[in-house]
């Protein structure tokens, strides 16, 4: 992919220097043998396209800009990215024509006639567009969230403006247009129960263990922003060759339930081994 990318950046900036080539040797030419030597058409041309290319890498870094720091969503930027180079490269069609010795009146009426036709044989497209937007500016739906829509259940493999594709555990694949997204159930936003078991030797005083306790809760809203209902000490759920197994539980969306693990698991490790206390704890994937 990357490689693909660099390939297309080359072949832009090849055509640009070409372009600029062009339109040096031209004027060139021109001061040498004077304003009939060279095609005046053909120079405006020119610069139209060197004008359409230059702006086109404009919009894609301005794109990219937007996306990286500034953190827009990067479908909609890229959608309307896309939008503006399809207008510029329009404006230099038609300043081609024109050039060309076209009537830029039958141009205007031609376009105002196409632009009527597609925009009404575009109905469908357009509205499934803005589902897209929505679906998009809500956030709603994210790589590898797991969806169940009407009959059909998979995760998100695959999205953009107009469609969204889930898969499911036998690898189908299904394409849901952006507009049929509708009445779907997105597991990532279900709250999901976290319990988390700690084991303490049951020859460490409950009194100490209640302050380290005390300080695992304390500035919840701090420590713990995934949760959605933060974490509480349920008591002690049992007692297994000589130890106590402490239990922590708290609540969370789906998409957050691993960092919410191990943001909580991390502070009980870290309260309780500041007090010295061996403690055993669920193993985690530290990311």
């Amino acid at each position: 992919m990357a490689a693909k990318k660099k390939g297309k950046q080359l072949l832009v900036a090849v055509v640009i220097l070409c372009l600029i080539g062009a339109l040096v040797s031209m004027a060139l030419f021109q001061k040498k043998f004077g304003m009939d030597a060279v095609n005046v058409k053909a120079f405006k041309i020119t610069s139209e396209l060197l004008f359409a290319f230059i702006f086109t890498i404009v919009v894609t870094k301005v794109v990219q800009i937007l996306i990286m720091n500034f953190g827009t969503n990067k479908m909609i930027t890229e959608f309307v990215g896309s939008v503006i180079v399809c207008i510029l490269f329009f404006n230099m069609t038609f300043n081609s024509l024109v050039a060309m010795g076209v009537n830029p009146k039958a141009l205007k009426s031609i376009s105002s006639v196409a632009a009527l036709i597609i925009g009404i044989g575009s109905k469908k497209l357009i509205a499934n567009l803005l589902a897209g937007v929505f679906l998009a500016v809500e956030d709603l739906i994210h790589p590898f969230d797991f969806i169940v829509i009407k009959k059909y259940a998979g995760l998100v493999v695959d999205k953009n403006l107009f469609y969204v594709t889930l898969e499911d555990g036998d690898e189908n694949r299904k394409k849901i247009k952006s507009k049929d997204f509708v009445n779907f159930n997105n597991s990532a936003y279900n709250l999901s129960t976290i319990n988390i078991d700690a084991k303490v030797s049951v020859k460490v005083p409950f009194k100490e263990i209640e302050e380290i306790i005390k300080a695992v809760l304390e500035n919840s809203e701090e420590k713990y922003p995934s949760f959605v209902e933060k974490p509480e000490f349920q008591g002690i759920e049992k007692f297994i060759d000589g130890k106590m197994h402490l239990r922590f539980s708290g609540r969370c969306k789906g998409k957050d339930r691993k960092k919410s693990v191990v943001s909580l698991t991390v502070e009980i490790a870290k309260q309780f081994t500041k007090k010295d206390v061996n403690i055993i704890l669920p193993q985690i994937e530290l990311m």
